[in-house]
This record gives structure tokens, sequence and C-alpha cells, in this order.
């Protein structure tokens, strides 16, 4: 429903989590309302960083990736973005264009997920990064969403396929600010 949120556990791979691990967590804090019955799971640090990209910007599924890619390409960053341009898989992120020039926020990277909220915050709310679905974290990986699991996953093939051109052509193409 409206209020409530399922998440998998930390530490599991994804393809191995059964419906019956799964939290359900409140969407207004990310207090667990439910956990597994094998305690041994553990909820996600991210459960904050999920919660804010729900509320904030309508987020019906988010994903966090470790990606390699995505680690390189906060690296061509000198500032705050990345700029994306001239890629015709551009136009498989809602509301971009294969002609667009598409800004996606790289935030600095943290001891522990929570602490990232705070610049998650500030870039989501940055008129730049409006159509991103999507938030670098230096050294870390990427938050990618979409308005659902399918959106999501599609998003996520898009964003990560930028990332390996974006490294691919080098310091040369990327736009830096």
């Amino acid at each position: 429903d409206a209020d409530r949120f399922l998440m998998a556990p930390t530490g599991v791979h994804k393809e191995r989590v059964r419906p019956e691990d799964l939290f359900i967590v409140d969407r207004r804090g990310g207090a667990v309302l439910r956990s597994p019955k094998n305690k041994t799971l553990r909820l996600s640090e991210c459960a904050t960083i999920f919660c804010l990209l729900i509320n904030q910007r309508g987020a019906g599924s988010v994903m966090h990736s470790h990606g390699l890619s995505s680690v390189l390409a906060a690296d061509l960053a000198e500032a705050d973005r990345v700029v994306f341009h001239d890629l015709e898989m551009l136009k498989g992120i809602r509301g971009v264009s294969n002609i667009d020039r598409h800004a996606v926020p790289v935030i600095q990277n943290t001891p522990r997920e929570p602490e990232l909220v705070g610049q998650i915050k500030t870039a989501i709310e940055d008129p730049d990064f409006a159509r991103s679905h999507c938030i670098l974290v230096r050294d870390h990986g990427a938050y990618i969403w979409g308005a659902d699991l399918w959106e999501t996953k599609r998003h996520a093939e898009v964003y990560h396929f930028l990332f390996e051109a974006t490294v691919a052509r080098g310091h040369h193409h990327a736009d830096r600010r």
C-alpha cells in the first residue's frame, strides 16, 4: 500500500531472496513494520535513502548498485555532476531524449550510508537534476529508481550503459563542471 514498501535484506544475492525474506518498511520514516522470520537477515542501511527517494521523487522501486562503471563514471566528474550526451541510449531514461544533455548528480561517499541522506536531498532538490533517476556516489556506486520494478531495471541497464560509454570515451568526452 501507499504507506509501506518491501525491502530486500542486505548481504543476500537478490536472486536468492524469497518473499518471506523481505522486510516491510514504513515509507514515512523507515521503521521496520515486519521483519523476516529468519533473524539472521538484516535490513540494509539504505532504508532511509530509499524512503527519501520514494517520498521526494515518487519512486516505486529503488536499487543500489556497486557496479564498477558507476564508480569510474563518478571519477570523471570534477564537481557535482556527470553530463551524458550524444548517445542513443539516453532515450531509455523517462523524460529524456537522445538529443538531450542529461545531468546526473555526483555526491561524496561517507563511512555509513545513512550519512548520505543530506547530500541526496540536496541533489534531488536541485533543478539541474530534475530529470535524473540516478545519483552517483564517489568510490561507492549508484542509487537508481523508477516508477516500478521494470522501469528501475530499464533505468539501471541504461545508466550502466551510459557509465560504460562515458568511461570508454574518457575524460576528453565527458562534460565536467
